[in-house]
């Protein structure tokens, strides 16, 4: 569900931001959902405006939505999920670990959401935290070795996984960097060759197995060149 609420926000978050105070979008706009689609596109727009703008900005806004979302419970859900669909998953541009961290943060603390629903935010505010760009690598079982590599994350039971794994090592693009396959989950071992395949029983410590295949550029001294991109 959470894929195909990202999709619907995607095309929105491309288009481009708009000007003004990011602090003040949810004053001048206010919590309306009468028309979904709509709200939909004004969150998006919203999302994009987050992570262009300074972070401290961004946090404030985000703090302020949250105030106003506490005064109907059912618009904290609706926007709850746009949240988690903008701010943590690989599809969206405006994924952003800080921003998602302080969402989290309030939906633990306002008291609309269940601890059993907190739950899987919680977890993905983890997984978010790992393998940003500019930090150290983190891979259950890869040591660096002075070289770039590719590192592809998937699930054994997910085809299409498969076929990210068949389509990067025909790629001309990684034909001269490390490829390594980190197998979650459970299925049949892949056999594609041109991979280093790493079977680490605490892989989902570090990565969402639900967020397969997505695949990080690792550089030569071991840092994230590039962050989490979907593989297909």
């Amino acid at each position: 569900m959470r894929r195909w609420t990202a999709i619907l926000l995607l095309t929105t978050l491309l288009s481009g931001c708009r000007e003004g105070d990011i602090r003040e979008y949810w004053n001048v706009y206010g919590i309306d959902y009468t028309d979904v689609e709509a709200a939909r596109d004004r969150f998006a727009i919203f999302a994009e405006k987050a992570v262009a703008a300074p972070e401290a900005d961004a946090l404030e806004a985000i703090d302020v939505l949250f105030d106003k979302l506490k005064e109907d419970e059912v618009a904290y859900y609706l926007y709850t999920d746009w949240v988690d669909g903008a701010f943590y998953t690989p599809l969206s541009p405006c994924r952003n670990a800080a921003l998602y961290a302080k969402a989290v943060e309030r939906m633990t603390t306002d008291g609309i959401l269940s601890p059993n629903s907190c739950a899987p935010y919680i977890q993905r505010s983890r997984w978010i935290g790992f393998n940003q760009e500019g930090a150290p690598a983190t891979v259950p079982g890869f040591i660096p070795d002075g070289r770039r590599a590719l590192v592809l994350v998937l699930d054994m039971g997910c085809p299409s996984c498969r076929e990210a794994l068949t389509a990067m090592a025909a790629a001309p693009e990684w034909a001269d960097v490390l490829r390594v396959a980190v197998c979650c989950g459970y299925g049949p071992q892949p056999d594609v060759p041109g991979w280093d395949y790493l079977f680490p029983e605490n892989a989902a410590d570090v990565f969402d197995p639900q967020m397969t295949p997505v695949y990080f550029v690792v550089s030569a001294d071991g840092t994230v060149e590039t962050s989490y991109t979907l593989a297909l």
